[in-house]
């Protein structure tokens, strides 16, 4: 075996040096610099375990560059492969390039395996989905040869809007009931002992009181027709309005043309100063209604937007006016956002407008919050009546056929 160093100005010339000499067989054992030269030690006709010899002893025998300081850093990746054969060299090249192929394969094959699995796990939803459906289907025809009444008051409250889990626990409490007709008597009765009573009556009542809710739910309508009522019953002197809708001039206007057409006293108070000098200005009246602004409930200063109104030194009492317009969730959202300003009662407008009364009833049920009048319309003040069960089972009814006829009607026009 021939063990052979040489140096040259880079790697490329030092290489030919050992082709030339040693031949295309010859291996490289090690390389460095050395005075700003390359060196490198080559061998060739070597057996493994005389070569190893060599290299040892060649390296601790050879002459480091004596004018490059210690490096202490950790070795750079690969440093190590410089000492290797150029048979070695190309044999861990190829390895890498297996090991990456072999990565690359698994990866393809995790991913396809993964989208199987999605796949897979989507079919297994569909068909969940499709079994509890046909599951449902099978219960509601069990349900209904066996407890047809059941099955039928059900979908009699569900007509009207009445949330699902509150049906459910109505139509327990009234069977077993053999007569249909005689189960949804008891079943409207149930639902009515379920809103919370008594519930305050401000044209009873009197004081300082304020409609409170979110934008377009007819408070300031609301706000004249109590004070107009009022004013019948009490006389003009003895109510007053008060509004702090400051920032939509039309509302404002609105009140202060609906107050003076019907002879009723009106200020704006755009301040707690002017509110304070509004109220204390009608101290000796018996009721004052003041009509706030509509405000967006999701707002971080939510609550702020009513300091105006009730930090006053004189207690106020907030009433919170739902429209029977909008949806289950809408209410529910609205009523636990606005209950943290403690409202006595609710009162519920556009009861006109919408045929089922069921969802505003679900929501009142749901927060425990008592109902004091319903609007139902846009005649002031006819259009105010007292929330009493009579109403309320006079509109559950209506719903009731409301929803029987709308539905008679699609029947009749898909036939």
């Amino acid at each position: 075996m021939k063990v052979k160093r040489y140096q040259a100005d880079n790697m490329r010339q030092a290489m030919a040096q050992v082709r030339e000499e040693l031949g295309e067989d010859a291996v490289l054992i090690s390389n460095k610099r050395v005075n700003g030269k390359v060196e490198v030690l080559a061998a060739s006709g070597y057996e493994l375990e005389q070569l190893q010899h060599k290299v040892n002893k060649a390296t601790v025998s050879a002459p480091t560059e004596p004018s490059r300081p210690a490096d202490t850093r950790p070795a750079a990746r690969g440093s190590s492969e410089r000492n290797l054969p150029f048979e070695m060299l190309a044999d861990l090249e190829r390895e890498k390039e297996l090991s990456k192929q072999r990565d690359q394969q698994q990866q393809a094959e995790i991913h396809s395996q993964s989208q199987s699995l999605r796949e897979m796990q989507e079919e297994l939803g569909r068909l969940r989905k499709m079994f509890e459906g046909e599951m449902e289907q099978l219960m509601w025809r069990e349900s209904r040869d066996r407890q047809p009444n059941r099955v039928a008051l059900l979908s009699r409250l569900e007509m009207i809007g009445i949330n699902h889990d509150l049906a459910v626990k109505l139509v327990e409490k009234v069977l077993p009931c053999d007569d249909l007709n005689l189960g949804w008597q008891r079943v409207i009765r149930t639902l009515l002992k379920a809103l919370k009573k008594p519930a305050p009556d401000p044209l009873e009542d009197g004081g300082i009181i304020a409609m409170i809710g979110s934008t377009g739910v007819g408070k300031t309508t609301t706000a004249v027709k109590l004070a107009a009522r009022y004013a019948e019953i009490h006389g003009r002197n003895q109510v007053a309005l008060v509004t702090t809708d400051d920032f939509r001039p039309g509302q404002r206007e609105q009140l202060l043309s609906l107050g003076g057409s019907l002879g009723l006293s009106v200020q704006v108070a755009a301040s707690q100063q002017e509110m304070q000098q509004a109220l204390d200005s009608y101290s000796e009246r018996k009721l004052v209604i003041i009509d706030t602004a509509g405000v967006n409930q999701r707002r971080k200063d939510f609550e702020k937007q009513f300091a105006t109104v009730l930090a006053g030194d004189r207690p106020v009492i907030p009433f919170l006016v739902l429209s029977a317009t909008v949806q289950e969730s809408v209410l529910n959202d609205t009523i636990r956002a606005f209950t943290r300003l403690e409202p006595a009662a609710a009162i519920i407008t556009k009861t006109d407008e919408n045929a089922s009364i069921g969802a505003v009833l679900s929501a009142l049920i749901r927060y425990r919050l008592p109902v004091s009048y319903v609007a139902t319309g846009q005649g002031i003040p006819d259009d105010l009546k007292q929330a009493g069960n009579e109403f309320f089972t006079g509109k559950i009814k209506q719903s009731y056929r409301q929803a029987v006829a709308q539905m008679s009607r699609r029947r009749s026009a898909t036939a």
